[in-house]
């Protein structure tokens, strides 16, 4: 089993500012032309590491994300940001999910050795069991440090947007709060951090779970990408 509070451990040494939306922005042209989400997006390299993923039906390879559009979350249980996305994403995964079209987070730099069955337990918490729990072999963090890389540097959140070819089309790093982000009820004195109370309350707490993130998950889901 694994508790909230062991979860959480550490994790306001997660947060990632924003950085200026890039000025060539791949994602935002046609129906997305002025989704702040698509803006966001910028160029990354095209081809992900080899990398062995597992997830709940055993082991597979990063060759091997072909055949759909995929937005890849990668984040870390340390991340608040990456963790209060978490639940826009499954309620984006629930609604727009289809053989066409799927989010799949990867858990990449890990700091303690969480199997699928013990993200599924933090998926749980976070009413996000929509998304399929899915872990970097060995726990290595090499998607992280290859796909997040910003200069001699590397941050989380970075969601990746995969293309049906398996070419990784842009990225976009750093959370994107919401602008009411603190708004609804103010979360009950608890023994976890405000992030997760927040998503145990389901409250939205980035774009993702505003208008923005339901137009671009339709978009791909209806074949942006080819």
């Amino acid at each position: 089993m694994i508790d909230r509070r062991a979860v959480m451990l550490g994790l306001g040494a997660g947060l990632v500012a924003r950085p200026a939306f890039a000025a060539d922005e791949p994602i935002a042209h046609g129906v997305l032309a002025n989704n702040a989400l698509a803006k966001a997006f910028e160029k990354s390299r095209r081809d992900l590491p080899d990398v062995t993923l597992i997830g709940p039906d055993g082991e597979f390879g990063t060759d091997t994300l072909k055949g759909r559009t995929i937005l890849m979350p990668l984040w870390a249980e340390w991340c608040a940001p990456c963790l209060s996305e978490i639940p826009d994403f499954a309620r984006l995964q629930a609604k727009y999910g289809t053989r066409h079209f799927t989010i799949m987070p990867v858990l990449t730099a890990t700091r303690r050795k969480l199997t699928p069955d013990l993200i599924n337990n933090l998926f749980d918490i976070l009413h996000a069991r929509a998304l399929k729990p899915v872990v970097e072999k060995n726990f290595t963090g090499k998607l992280a440090a290859a796909m997040g890389r910003q200069g001699n540097s590397w941050a989380l959140p970075c969601n990746l947007l995969i293309a049906p070819d398996g070419t990784v089309v842009a990225r976009e790093v750093g959370k994107i709060a919401a602008p009411d982000a603190a708004a609804g009820a103010t979360p009950p004195k608890t023994g976890d951090a405000e992030t997760v109370t927040r998503a145990i309350l389901g409250q939205a707490q980035s774009l993702w779970g505003k208008q923005e993130g339901e137009d671009f998950a339709a978009a791909m889901a209806a074949g942006f990408l080819g």
